[in-house]
């Protein structure tokens, strides 16, 4: 899956990144809102081999974060 992230960027899931893990923490984050996890999303998406610098500076970024993060889209397949 692509998302364009604006002018210059683009973030391109790799499909090996969607370990059990990342799927969890993802669905959970945004189940229950629960931002506060995004490095620990960081965490598990780099654990699966993401290298993707806008992927994660964002989930490790201050924010804000709000449903329809794109990062947490991207990995639920709703970008």
């Amino acid at each position: 899956m692509e998302l364009s992230l604006g002018q210059k960027r683009t973030a391109i899931l790799d499909p090996a990144w969607l370990t059990s893990t990342v799927v969890s923490l993802a669905e959970g984050i945004y189940a229950e809102r629960a931002f506060d996890r995004l490095p620990i999303l960081a965490d598990a998406l780099q654990d699966a081999g993401c290298e993707n610098t806008d992927v994660l500076d964002h989930c490790r970024g201050p924010g804000p974060h709000v449903r329809g993060c794109w990062v947490v889209d991207l990995v639920l397949g709703k970008a």
